[in-house]
């Protein structure tokens, strides 16, 4: 029997997990200006963080990759959050 470390499935998550970090950290150089593009930059933050997320709690030799991909997440959604708050202020007021 195969152990749950040496599972491919929890190995393609793990890269798949860093790649959703990079694709949200591209998603902010390439997003259109205005609220929707921000508005766009935060979901894709919030979904690449949700996946690494889950991908991080899976065991294996490669879940360095994958906690990166979090931290690459994280970071971009806590900056696409604020700028989305400073656009919607400017919007509304």
């Amino acid at each position: 029997m195969t152990s749950a470390a040496g599972s491919p499935g929890h190995q393609v998550r793990h890269v798949l997990a860093l790649v959703a970090g990079l694709a949200a950290l591209a998603a902010v150089v390439w997003a259109p200006g205005g609220l929707v593009g921000d508005l766009a930059m935060l979901v894709v933050g919030v979904a690449a963080l949700l996946f690494a997320g889950e991908a991080g709690s899976r065991p294996g030799p490669l879940r360095a990759l994958a906690i990166a991909g979090a931290l690459l997440a994280g970071l971009v959604t806590i900056a696409a959050a604020g700028v989305f708050l400073v656009a919607l202020a400017r919007a509304l007021s």
